[in-house]
């Protein structure tokens, strides 16, 4: 087990014990534990578990669990933070080169990524990639959507007047570049 991954610490409450990641919460005294194996082909729990508490009298007076205990998970947290890590630890789900939720849009190299991302997405023919990011990132569609629309009028995306974007401009792919680079590098010091 460990406590930190390549880029710092783990967000309390969550820790990698072999190939799961584990996020462990106390909700209104029960203690909730939610693993995701990082081998599943989904960012979302793999399990969830939900044990009383330890004191018995406050497990006595608890009522079990209840609407307003299983309201409390807040499962779209919990996936996007799932999504974050993953992505960190380099086992996204979408493979290698899947970005990462990006919490943050404000470098040239931000709106490149998230553009490479919408551009994928409309390749892949989703109608509505920002929905699709929305949900995947654990983010409202109007702050994807704002986040597009200023990526098109930055220059890193573009497409018929009136029309949503659909590829990456050359301002775009020259900030990839680097990336891409460097990835090619590690994997040939890997091998």
């Amino acid at each position: 087990m460990t406590d930190a991954y390549e880029d710092g610490e783990f967000p309390a409450g969550w820790r990698l014990e072999g190939e799961n990641l584990v996020h462990e919460a106390e909700l209104h005294g029960w203690r909730l534990t939610v693993v995701n194996v990082l081998s599943a082909p989904w960012d979302g729990p793999s399990s969830l578990r939900i044990d009383p508490p330890e004191d018995q009298e406050a497990a006595r007076e608890s009522d079990g669990i209840t609407a307003e205990l299983m309201r409390s998970i807040s499962l779209a947290e919990i996936r996007r933070t799932t999504k974050m890590l993953r992505a960190r630890l380099g086992r996204p789900v979408d493979g290698p080169g899947a970005s990462a939720a990006l919490d943050r849009v404000e470098s040239d190299h931000d709106y490149a990524l998230m553009a490479r991302e919408y551009v994928r997405l409309v390749e892949q023919g989703y109608r509505s990639p920002v929905t699709r990011l929305a949900t995947a990132w654990g983010m409202s569609r109007n702050t994807i959507s704002g986040r597009i629309r200023r990526a098109r009028a930055m220059g890193f995306l573009a497409g018929s007047p009136g029309k949503p974007a659909d590829r990456l401009t050359a301002k775009a792919r020259r900030c990839l570049e680097g990336e891409e680079l460097e990835q090619s590098r590690v994997r040939s010091e890997r091998k």
